[in-house]
């Protein structure tokens, strides 16, 4: 591998795009995450003639001479910049200068036109590199900088099953729709991750932290045994959530009460303990009032008389919360709650 450097003007990137031949997400590239003010302040130091970042590409040849530029890093700045050309981003923000603010492509003069075409851009090219060196080569440009965050490195490092599964579960529109995670979570990879704890909790039990999630990712990537049962699991534990709150998922959308609710309906799953019409009301019921009393032990100022166990549960989400010994706590609460019988004190 022979990262040289040369300058290439936005014009050859622009061919590429328009003949689909620029591939701007490769396996190992995170999602795209700039909001329209950071790609604002790209433009504007191109339209002032100021440097901007490198970009690493890989380019690669097919026998029949059809050609690929693969982005390796530079993702997001080559998506501003042909946000910008498409007339797709109106120039905003405060770092903006202000003749080009509230600017579009179709509303600058062509003589600047031409000129943003022929902006120069340092491209590292690699040259025959294989997919492993091209991963550790995002990895090492993005390791030590802010950017991009844990679970968006790992999904430039693995690609085996292990992490495909759990992409794959994440993909689902029910966690937005349920406000498990957000969009702009989604957007950082961070449902990914949490969909990784969910199910790593299924198959060995909860995390102190995040402590071993990296172990995970390494010792399933090439293997994840019995991938296609955990992932029936996964879906029945989190259908049976849905079942046992009537869809409902006000108070319970935290990533921390989720968790534990995940967890504990798991818990039956794996067990094959199916619960009757009537074991479903009662456990509805249950939850009901146990939400309405955890959410007002969690006051600072609430006056209720609450059992123990409510008290040591709402202790238990709002300090310390992902401490292994407090989600372990969590779990057995609601899992007695869904039993019917008597739930643990902390």
């Amino acid at each position: 591998m022979n990262p040289h450097a040369t300058n290439h003007p936005i014009s050859w990137f622009q061919k590429y795009f328009f003949d689909g031949s620029l591939d701007l997400s490769p396996a190992f590239q995170r999602r795209p995450v700039w909001s329209d003010a950071q790609s604002s302040y790209l433009i504007d130091s191109i339209l002032n003639d100021l440097p901007i970042p490198e970009v690493f590409v890989r380019t690669i040849t097919l026998p029949d001479g059809d050609t690929t530029v693969e982005v390796v890093d530079g993702q997001q700045r080559l998506r501003s910049i042909i946000k910008f050309f498409s007339n797709d981003l109106e120039l905003t923000g405060s770092d903006v200068s202000p003749a080009w603010l509230g600017v579009t492509w179709d509303r600058l003069d062509p003589s600047v036109q031409q000129r943003f075409w022929s902006f120069k851009i340092v491209v590292r090219e690699l040259e025959n590199a294989s997919d492993t060196e091209v991963r550790d080569m995002f990895r090492r440009l993005n390791a030590n900088q802010s950017g991009l965050n844990l679970q968006e490195l790992r999904h430039a490092q693995y690609r085996g099953e292990f992490i495909t599964a759990v992409e794959k579960i994440a993909d689902d529109p029910w966690w937005t729709v349920n406000r498990i995670v957000t969009p702009t979570q989604c957007r950082r990879m961070l449902d990914v991750e949490f969909v990784s704890e969910l199910l790593i909790g299924l198959l060995a039990g909860p995390l102190d932290k995040k402590k071993g999630l990296d172990g995970f990712y390494s010792d399933y990537d090439e293997h994840f045994p019995d991938q296609g049962l955990w992932e029936v699991r996964f879906r029945q534990t989190r259908d049976l959530t849905t079942a046992v709150l009537e869809r409902r998922f006000r108070g319970w959308n935290s990533k921390t009460e989720y968790y534990s609710l995940f967890l504990a309906c798991g818990r039956l799953i794996l067990d094959e303990r199916v619960l009757s019409d009537a074991e479903l009301g009662g456990v509805i019921a249950r939850l009901k009032v146990f939400r309405n009393e955890a959410d007002e032990a969690k006051k600072r100022d609430s006056k209720g008389s609450f059992p123990r166990y409510v008290t040591d549960y709402a202790d238990a989400v709002t300090r310390a919360s992902t401490d292994l010994a407090r989600r372990i706590y969590r779990i057995r609460v609601i899992e007695a709650l869904l039993l019917g019988v008597d739930p643990p004190e902390l």
